[in-house]
Protein backbone atom coordinates (compact mmCIF):
# COMPACT_ATOMS: atom_id res chain seq x y z
CA UNK A 1 0.00 0.00 0.00
CA UNK A 2 1.74 3.56 -1.37
CA UNK A 3 2.11 6.21 1.75
CA UNK A 4 0.88 9.13 1.97
CA UNK A 5 4.44 10.57 1.26
CA UNK A 6 4.86 8.16 -2.41
CA UNK A 7 1.33 8.82 -3.55
CA UNK A 8 1.67 12.78 -3.25
CA UNK A 9 4.83 13.42 -4.47
CA UNK A 10 4.37 15.71 -6.76
CA UNK A 11 1.90 17.71 -4.81
CA UNK A 12 4.51 17.68 -1.73
CA UNK A 13 7.30 18.49 -3.93
CA UNK A 14 5.42 21.62 -5.51
CA UNK A 15 4.49 22.44 -2.00
CA UNK A 16 8.10 22.91 -1.27
CA UNK A 17 8.66 25.14 -3.87
CA UNK A 18 5.75 27.44 -3.11
CA UNK A 19 6.25 28.22 0.24
CA UNK A 20 8.17 30.78 0.14
CA UNK A 21 6.12 32.84 -1.60
CA UNK A 22 2.97 31.81 0.54
CA UNK A 23 4.93 32.74 3.32
CA UNK A 24 5.43 36.36 1.85
CA UNK A 25 1.64 36.18 1.02
CA UNK A 26 0.72 35.37 5.00
CA UNK A 27 3.44 38.16 5.70
CA UNK A 28 2.22 41.23 3.48
CA UNK A 29 -1.65 40.57 2.84
CA UNK A 30 -3.19 37.93 5.84
CA UNK A 31 -0.90 39.32 9.08
CA UNK A 32 -1.98 43.20 7.87
CA UNK A 33 -5.68 42.42 7.39
CA UNK A 34 -5.88 40.55 10.76
CA UNK A 35 -4.34 42.90 12.50
CA UNK A 36 -6.79 45.48 10.72
CA UNK A 37 -9.68 43.61 12.04
CA UNK A 38 -7.99 43.35 15.77
CA UNK A 39 -7.17 47.36 15.62
CA UNK A 40 -11.15 47.69 14.99
CA UNK A 41 -12.06 46.59 18.77
CA UNK A 42 -9.55 48.75 20.26
CA UNK A 43 -9.68 52.84 20.86
CA UNK A 44 -6.06 52.84 19.27
CA UNK A 45 -3.47 56.08 18.78
CA UNK A 46 0.25 55.96 18.73
CA UNK A 47 0.01 55.78 22.66
CA UNK A 48 -2.31 52.95 23.78
CA UNK A 49 -5.04 50.43 22.88
CA UNK A 50 -7.86 50.39 24.65
CA UNK A 51 -10.64 47.34 24.43
CA UNK A 52 -13.66 49.02 23.37
CA UNK A 53 -15.63 45.95 21.75
CA UNK A 54 -18.15 46.70 18.94
CA UNK A 55 -17.95 50.31 20.50
CA UNK A 56 -15.87 51.75 17.11
CA UNK A 57 -18.81 50.14 14.82
CA UNK A 58 -21.42 51.61 16.85
CA UNK A 59 -20.07 55.04 16.40
CA UNK A 60 -19.30 54.48 12.56
CA UNK A 61 -22.93 53.82 11.84
CA UNK A 62 -24.24 56.82 14.02
CA UNK A 63 -21.94 59.27 11.84
CA UNK A 64 -23.36 60.87 9.15
CA UNK A 65 -20.02 61.47 7.71
CA UNK A 66 -19.04 57.92 7.01
CA UNK A 67 -22.69 57.01 5.38
CA UNK A 68 -22.26 60.58 3.16
CA UNK A 69 -18.61 58.75 2.61
CA UNK A 70 -20.25 55.73 1.79
CA UNK A 71 -23.05 56.93 -0.66
CA UNK A 72 -20.55 59.33 -2.60
CA UNK A 73 -18.22 56.41 -3.17
CA UNK A 74 -21.22 54.16 -4.43
CA UNK A 75 -21.61 56.59 -6.59
CA UNK A 76 -18.09 57.25 -7.75
CA UNK A 77 -17.88 53.73 -8.26
CA UNK A 78 -21.26 52.96 -10.38
CA UNK A 79 -21.02 56.07 -12.59
CA UNK A 80 -17.15 55.25 -13.14
CA UNK A 81 -17.45 51.66 -14.18
CA UNK A 82 -20.75 51.70 -16.02
CA UNK A 83 -19.02 54.54 -18.11
CA UNK A 84 -15.51 52.18 -18.74
CA UNK A 85 -17.66 49.47 -19.99
CA UNK A 86 -19.33 51.44 -22.30
CA UNK A 87 -16.69 53.76 -23.53
CA UNK A 88 -14.39 50.70 -23.26
CA UNK A 89 -16.55 48.63 -25.24
CA UNK A 90 -17.76 51.36 -28.20
CA UNK A 91 -13.80 51.62 -28.87
CA UNK A 92 -12.76 48.06 -29.08
CA UNK A 93 -15.83 47.71 -31.69
CA UNK A 94 -14.29 50.73 -33.44
CA UNK A 95 -10.94 49.26 -33.42
CA UNK A 96 -11.89 45.78 -34.36
CA UNK A 97 -13.79 46.90 -37.82
CA UNK A 98 -11.92 46.55 -40.82
CA UNK A 99 -9.71 49.63 -40.49
CA UNK A 100 -6.29 50.70 -42.16
CA UNK A 101 -3.86 48.75 -39.86
CA UNK A 102 -1.59 51.94 -39.66
CA UNK A 103 -4.66 54.24 -38.23
CA UNK A 104 -5.67 50.95 -36.12
CA UNK A 105 -2.61 50.73 -34.71
CA UNK A 106 -1.91 55.26 -34.13
CA UNK A 107 -5.17 54.99 -32.33
CA UNK A 108 -4.74 52.12 -30.35
CA UNK A 109 -1.61 53.81 -28.86
CA UNK A 110 -2.89 57.06 -28.53
CA UNK A 111 -5.72 55.76 -27.00
CA UNK A 112 -3.51 53.61 -24.32
CA UNK A 113 -1.76 56.62 -23.19
CA UNK A 114 -3.77 57.47 -19.82
CA UNK A 115 -3.91 54.10 -18.83
CA UNK A 116 -0.10 54.18 -18.39
CA UNK A 117 -0.12 57.44 -16.22
CA UNK A 118 -0.20 56.97 -12.44
CA UNK A 119 -3.16 58.12 -10.67
CA UNK A 120 -1.55 60.84 -9.30
CA UNK A 121 0.01 61.84 -12.32
CA UNK A 122 -3.17 61.85 -14.08
CA UNK A 123 -5.24 63.92 -10.97
CA UNK A 124 -2.69 66.85 -11.31
CA UNK A 125 -3.23 67.13 -14.98
CA UNK A 126 -6.64 67.19 -14.67
CA UNK A 127 -6.20 69.39 -11.16
CA UNK A 128 -4.28 72.13 -13.87
CA UNK A 129 -7.32 71.78 -16.76
CA UNK A 130 -9.97 72.56 -14.45
CA UNK A 131 -8.78 75.42 -12.81
CA UNK A 132 -11.14 78.74 -13.33
CA UNK A 133 -9.12 80.21 -15.87
CA UNK A 134 -7.57 76.44 -17.13
CA UNK A 135 -8.04 74.57 -20.23
CA UNK A 136 -11.41 73.58 -19.46
CA UNK A 137 -13.05 76.75 -18.97
CA UNK A 138 -11.32 77.81 -21.56
CA UNK A 139 -12.50 75.22 -24.40
CA UNK A 140 -16.33 76.16 -23.20
CA UNK A 141 -15.86 80.27 -23.64
CA UNK A 142 -14.37 79.31 -27.21
CA UNK A 143 -17.48 76.89 -27.83
CA UNK A 144 -19.78 79.52 -26.44
CA UNK A 145 -21.02 77.61 -23.61
CA UNK A 146 -19.59 79.98 -21.33
CA UNK A 147 -20.07 83.73 -20.88
CA UNK A 148 -15.96 84.81 -20.94
CA UNK A 149 -15.85 87.04 -18.25
CA UNK A 150 -17.48 83.96 -15.95
CA UNK A 151 -15.65 81.37 -14.77
CA UNK A 152 -16.68 77.62 -13.11
CA UNK A 153 -14.63 76.51 -9.76
CA UNK A 154 -15.33 72.88 -10.67
CA UNK A 155 -13.11 71.47 -7.82
CA UNK A 156 -13.89 74.07 -5.47
CA UNK A 157 -18.05 73.83 -5.64
CA UNK A 158 -19.79 71.08 -3.37
CA UNK A 159 -22.09 69.93 -7.03
CA UNK A 160 -18.90 69.53 -9.25
CA UNK A 161 -16.35 68.02 -7.51
CA UNK A 162 -17.30 64.98 -7.15
CA UNK A 163 -18.32 64.91 -10.94
CA UNK A 164 -14.74 66.45 -11.76
CA UNK A 165 -13.07 63.60 -10.15
CA UNK A 166 -15.04 60.57 -11.48
CA UNK A 167 -14.81 62.40 -14.74
CA UNK A 168 -11.15 62.12 -14.79
CA UNK A 169 -10.83 58.83 -13.19
CA UNK A 170 -13.10 57.67 -16.52
CA UNK A 171 -10.79 59.23 -18.78
CA UNK A 172 -7.87 57.38 -16.52
CA UNK A 173 -9.19 53.70 -16.88
CA UNK A 174 -11.41 53.48 -20.16
CA UNK A 175 -8.26 52.07 -22.27
CA UNK A 176 -8.23 48.67 -19.64
CA UNK A 177 -11.54 48.02 -20.77
CA UNK A 178 -10.60 48.72 -24.23
CA UNK A 179 -8.02 46.55 -24.62
CA UNK A 180 -9.57 43.74 -22.87
CA UNK A 181 -12.50 43.73 -24.63
CA UNK A 182 -10.66 43.92 -27.51
CA UNK A 183 -8.68 40.89 -26.74
CA UNK A 184 -12.38 39.20 -26.68
CA UNK A 185 -13.68 40.76 -29.55
CA UNK A 186 -10.56 39.28 -31.52
CA UNK A 187 -10.78 35.50 -29.66
CA UNK A 188 -14.53 35.51 -31.15
CA UNK A 189 -14.64 32.88 -33.80
CA UNK A 190 -15.71 34.79 -37.21
CA UNK A 191 -17.43 31.67 -38.60
CA UNK A 192 -20.05 32.84 -36.15
CA UNK A 193 -20.79 36.12 -37.57
CA UNK A 194 -20.86 34.58 -40.89
CA UNK A 195 -23.60 31.82 -40.16
CA UNK A 196 -25.41 34.89 -38.82
CA UNK A 197 -25.47 36.80 -41.88
CA UNK A 198 -26.52 33.62 -43.79
CA UNK A 199 -29.65 33.77 -41.74
CA UNK A 200 -30.49 37.02 -42.39
CA UNK A 201 -29.34 38.57 -38.64
CA UNK A 202 -28.31 42.09 -38.58
CA UNK A 203 -25.92 44.30 -37.36
CA UNK A 204 -27.72 44.62 -34.20
CA UNK A 205 -28.95 41.09 -33.62
CA UNK A 206 -25.53 39.45 -34.19
CA UNK A 207 -23.91 42.44 -31.34
CA UNK A 208 -26.76 41.17 -29.13
CA UNK A 209 -26.97 37.50 -29.98
CA UNK A 210 -23.01 36.63 -31.06
CA UNK A 211 -21.35 39.95 -29.22
CA UNK A 212 -21.96 40.53 -25.86
CA UNK A 213 -22.87 36.41 -24.94
CA UNK A 214 -19.28 35.55 -26.07
CA UNK A 215 -17.91 38.74 -23.87
CA UNK A 216 -19.67 38.04 -21.05
CA UNK A 217 -16.65 36.21 -19.51
CA UNK A 218 -14.26 38.84 -20.14
CA UNK A 219 -16.57 41.64 -19.05
CA UNK A 220 -17.57 39.64 -15.93
CA UNK A 221 -13.78 39.90 -14.72
CA UNK A 222 -13.31 43.34 -15.57
CA UNK A 223 -16.07 45.05 -14.25
CA UNK A 224 -15.43 42.87 -11.06
CA UNK A 225 -11.92 43.94 -11.00
CA UNK A 226 -12.80 47.67 -11.87
CA UNK A 227 -15.32 47.97 -9.10
CA UNK A 228 -12.95 46.90 -6.65
CA UNK A 229 -10.10 49.27 -7.66
CA UNK A 230 -12.47 51.69 -7.88
CA UNK A 231 -13.95 51.17 -4.80
CA UNK A 232 -11.19 51.85 -2.70
CA UNK A 233 -9.59 54.59 -5.15
CA UNK A 234 -7.63 56.99 -2.80
CA UNK A 235 -5.28 58.68 -5.28
CA UNK A 236 -7.35 60.55 -7.70
CA UNK A 237 -9.79 62.42 -4.62
CA UNK A 238 -6.90 63.17 -2.56
CA UNK A 239 -5.05 64.47 -5.34
CA UNK A 240 -7.52 66.23 -7.16
CA UNK A 241 -9.92 67.77 -4.15
CA UNK A 242 -8.86 65.94 -0.52
CA UNK A 243 -12.49 64.60 -0.06
CA UNK A 244 -13.91 68.56 -0.21
CA UNK A 245 -15.29 71.01 -0.47
CA UNK A 246 -17.34 70.02 3.04
CA UNK A 247 -16.74 66.34 1.89
CA UNK A 248 -18.72 67.12 -0.87
CA UNK A 249 -16.44 64.21 -2.84
CA UNK A 250 -15.23 61.97 0.24
CA UNK A 251 -15.20 58.78 -0.22
CA UNK A 252 -14.43 55.84 2.16
CA UNK A 253 -10.51 55.91 1.05
CA UNK A 254 -9.18 59.18 1.71
CA UNK A 255 -12.35 59.06 5.00
CA UNK A 256 -9.55 56.18 6.41
CA UNK A 257 -6.50 58.02 5.55
CA UNK A 258 -7.83 61.35 7.57
CA UNK A 259 -9.11 59.44 10.26
CA UNK A 260 -6.14 57.32 10.60
CA UNK A 261 -3.02 59.28 9.57
CA UNK A 262 -4.33 62.89 10.75
CA UNK A 263 -6.73 62.30 13.70
CA UNK A 264 -4.85 59.60 15.01
CA UNK A 265 -8.19 57.53 15.48
CA UNK A 266 -6.73 54.00 13.68
CA UNK A 267 -9.40 52.05 15.81
CA UNK A 268 -11.91 53.87 14.00
CA UNK A 269 -10.21 54.39 10.49
CA UNK A 270 -9.21 50.09 11.32
CA UNK A 271 -13.27 49.51 11.87
CA UNK A 272 -14.03 51.64 8.28
CA UNK A 273 -11.58 49.60 5.62
CA UNK A 274 -13.21 46.39 7.94
CA UNK A 275 -16.54 47.42 5.87
CA UNK A 276 -15.23 48.27 3.16
CA UNK A 277 -14.02 44.79 2.83
CA UNK A 278 -17.15 43.05 3.89
CA UNK A 279 -18.28 45.17 1.39
CA UNK A 280 -16.54 44.05 -1.51
CA UNK A 281 -16.20 40.53 0.01
CA UNK A 282 -20.03 40.35 -0.61
CA UNK A 283 -21.07 42.08 -3.75
CA UNK A 284 -17.96 40.23 -5.52
CA UNK A 285 -19.26 37.08 -4.17
CA UNK A 286 -22.91 37.55 -5.24
CA UNK A 287 -21.79 39.36 -8.55
CA UNK A 288 -19.41 36.38 -9.25
CA UNK A 289 -22.03 33.62 -8.61
CA UNK A 290 -25.14 35.24 -10.36
CA UNK A 291 -22.79 35.81 -13.39
CA UNK A 292 -21.04 32.97 -13.75
CA UNK A 293 -23.98 30.73 -14.11
CA UNK A 294 -24.65 32.06 -17.69
CA UNK A 295 -20.98 31.67 -18.68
Amino acid sequence: MLTFKQKYREELLALSFLWPALLILVALLLYPLGDVVRLSFYDSNLQREVWVGLGNYVALFNDPLFWKAFIQTVVFTFFSVVLHLVIGLALALLLNMHLNATFRSLARGLLIVPWLLAPTVAGMIWVLMLQPFGVFNGLLVSLGLLDPNGTISWLGDPSTALGSVTAMNVWRAFPFFMVMLLAGLQAIPKQLYEAAEIDGATLWEQFWHITLPQLRGVMTTIVLLDSIWTFRAFDPVYVMTGGGPAHSSEVLATAIYFDGFQKLKFGYASAQAVVMFVVLFIVSAIYVRRTMRNV
